[in-house]
């Protein structure tokens, strides 16, 4: 069994008790998982194939809370997010959930204006990248907030108002599992001016 199935496993299997086991590093993915509760007592399940859920938040909400909740039923394989913003406690996040082999393959594009207006973030994310050859960091002039999430057999794609960072009280969001929507969102990858640094 790979290592992310062992994970995966565990955390389905214990539940609440990963959060307060000390199992994470980062304390944002412990409040995502925190988070998860909630969303699943909105959500109680993912979309099935070609299924759309139009989603709108009444609190604060980072994007990335998605990541999780989708990582806890299903291994992902590769995951591609766009985002004009992003914290440096959501990049740890994200990380630790790579590391931990929750997600195999990420690819960020972040909006370039970031390496102005937060370098010590694009920093960190850049050393981060230079340890793991299963992420790739692009930049372009992008304001786009697209999340794919490819899995074993789902082809989800997350868009809406939100960025990878802290947001404003209301944020809107698309939830989907459509491979036509997917193959379509992934030229954002392919088929933007692309830069890397």
């Amino acid at each position: 069994m790979s290592l992310f199935l062992q994970r995966l496993k565990e955390v389905q299997s214990k539940g609440k008790e990963v959060e307060s086991s000390g199992v994470w590093k980062s304390k944002l993915v412990v409040k995502h998982f925190e988070k998860i509760a909630n969303l699943e007592d909105d959500l109680i399940r993912l979309p099935t194939p070609e299924e759309f859920f139009f989603l709108q938040t009444d609190k604060a909400f980072n994007a990335f809370t998605f990541i999780p909740f989708i990582a806890k039923h299903h291994p992902i394989k590769e995951l591609y997010a766009t985002t004009y913003s992003i914290s440096r406690r959501t990049i740890e996040a994200l990380i630790e959930l790579h590391d931990k082999g929750m997600i195999e393959q990420v690819t960020l594009l972040i909006s370039d204006s970031m390496i102005k207006r937060n370098p010590v973030t694009i920093d960190n994310l850049m050393a981060m990248q230079t340890t793991r050859p299963n992420l790739k960091v692009l930049y372009a002039w992008s304001h786009a907030k697209v999340t794919c999430i490819k899995t074993h057999h789902e082809h989800f794609v997350i868009e809406g108002s939100g960025n990878w960072s802290e947001n404003a009280h209301y944020e809107q969001y698309v939830l989907a599992n459509s491979k036509g929507l997917y193959d379509f969102r992934l030229q954002l990858f392919t088929t933007t001016n692309l830069k890397k640094y």
